[in-house]
């Protein structure tokens, strides 16, 4: 069995206040750097950060940010990306999500050199369109969530874990199944989780306990009786053992702020954080290598296809909690409004122009990073930090200011009316058309479910009833390569 540490940094974290920048990059990230490189040469690991956090590292700690790079370099850390400013991708449209994605991408380039393969989804979110915006941007893996994945498709399972409250900010304390350690789903990637990327599962099983091993709750020898129990019987796959947030290796994170309303702990340094983290390492590679998530990735696949309901999150839970709390119900009407007005009055010009391209880049930069997850959290009692909320409203401002800069500019040019107003998130009424039927293997499920319900429509007109059954049977044919095997089509 082989082993996988994912250390998800994020300096958008909630609390996480620009005054406590320096200190949890060198309690928390050079530590896990330094741990890796002088006291456990012979192990991989995992960085992620987004590229708002890449960016901030870079400008408080230029010393931490050329040793991650030369980690990097020496093929010891897989750098790991994530959208720029840590939005909640199910809960936005996918051209944001898009957008998110590129602006961290352009970060890397800038501060690291390269534009990394693999990909971190926040919360783990899920709506169909979400594993796109990873792809389009040049992503190859992504971090999926073991959990969702088999309430979606496990009527055993979910019937025992399913949180069916969907005003329950964290789903911990329901039950859990007695499942199988030798899973399959825990142990080998998917391939095309949408065409072109391929991904793997983390799960809380493990990466709960990961934290409570660093805040010195869970003693080293129940983490290690938990990984060599989640490692199975066979010894085959990997196992990804760490998959949460990294400043908890070397700070109390917001834990106490989360549990206890205690605020004068928050992000206060632990002192044995390194001694702790070398430990584990240690035990775990006593069990079998510790590689990337890359390698992980590309070892002999699940033989079967991945599929999570929309909405899904990480935690057993849903990406409407994040869009609940008193924030999100105040700032996200006001990001619907600044995108509806962007694509009804100006967006068809705008970005059919490249003397526009800053204007519209700046827009979308300000919409995106003011979706932010973290001006949003924590739910009640707690309260979002005023930096959190305050940074958001900037972002509004700016999305605000470069859609008002490009109207003016637009409108000075051409005569512009309002377009067709964008479709709501829920979706219109699927149409056949007489355009082309795209490639099928390009598409992901939901956009295959379409084109089946098109072709079926065609196959229902006398004068294209040929057409359509030939589309019929090429999405059959692709359902059969993914590993789903239907009956023949019925008219």
């Amino acid at each position: 069995m082989q082993y996988v540490a994912i250390f998800h940094a994020n300096l958008n974290y909630a609390f996480l206040e620009p005054f406590f920048f320096e200190r949890t990059i060198r309690a928390s990230y050079e530590v896990i750097v330094d741990v890796f490189r002088e006291r456990c040469p012979k192990a991989k690991y995992v960085f992620e950060a987004s590229g708002y956090t890449v960016e901030h590292i870079a400008k408080v700690t230029p010393d931490v940010l050329e040793k991650l790079k030369d980690a990097v370099a020496r093929g010891q850390c897989e750098f790991m990306g994530s959208p720029y400013a840590h939005p909640i991708l199910a809960n936005v449209p996918e051209e944001d999500g898009r957008w998110a994605n590129e602006f961290a991408m352009r970060a890397y380039e800038e501060y690291l050199g390269f534009r990394p393969e693999s990909g971190w989804n926040p919360e783990c979110t899920w709506r169909q369109y979400v594993p796109n915006t990873f792809r389009d941007v040049g992503y190859k893996y992504l971090t999926l969530d073991y959990e969702s994945y088999k309430v979606s498709t496990d009527k055993e399972y979910g019937w025992v874990e399913r949180n069916r409250g969907r005003n329950i900010y964290w789903g911990g304390h329901l039950p859990w199944y007695d499942l199988d350690p030798d899973d399959p789903a825990l142990h080998r990637p998917f391939r095309d989780v949408v065409p072109g990327l391929d991904g793997m599962c983390r799960s809380d099983r493990l990466a709960g306990r990961s934290i409570g091993y660093f805040l010195g709750k869970t003693p080293l020898g129940d983490y290690v009786e938990n990984v060599r129990h989640w490692s199975g019987t066979k010894g085959e796959g990997s196992l990804i053992i760490v998959a949460d947030d990294a400043e908890y290796c070397g700070t109390r994170g917001y834990y106490d702020v989360k549990h206890y309303g205690d605020y004068s702990k928050c992000f206060g340094v632990v002192p044995e954080a390194g001694d702790r983290l070398e430990a584990m390492v240690r035990a775990v590679s006593e069990l079998g290598p510790m590689v990337t998530f890359k390698d992980a990735c590309e070892q002999e696949p699940v033989g079967e296809p991945f599929f999570v309901e929309d909405g899904m999150a990480w935690h057993r839970t849903y990406a409407e909690v994040w869009g609940s709390t008193p924030e999100a119900r105040r700032f996200d009407p006001q990001l619907d409004i600044i995108r509806n007005d962007y694509k009804a009055g100006v967006q068809a010009a705008a970005e059919a122009d490249e003397r526009y391209r800053e204007m519209v880049e700046r827009f979308w930069f300000h919409l995106t990073s003011a979706a932010n997850s973290d001006g949003r959290w924590p739910p009640p009692p707690r309260k979002t930090s005023r930096h959190h909320r305050e940074w958001v409203e900037r972002e509004i401002v700016g999305a605000r200011e470069a859609l008002e800069e490009l109207k003016r500019a637009v409108r000075a040019d051409v005569a512009v009316t309002a377009q067709t107003p964008v479709a709501s998130m829920a979706g219109a009424e699927v149409r056949a058309d007489d355009g082309p039927m795209p490639d099928p293997a390009g598409l992901n499920w939901k956009e295959l479910q379409d084109e089946l319900y098109k072709a079926y429509q065609l196959w229902d007109a006398t004068a294209t009833a040929e057409e359509g059954r030939r589309r019929v049977e090429a999405i059959h044919e692709e359902y059969r390569r993914r590993g789903v095997h239907p009956g023949p089509p019925v008219f």
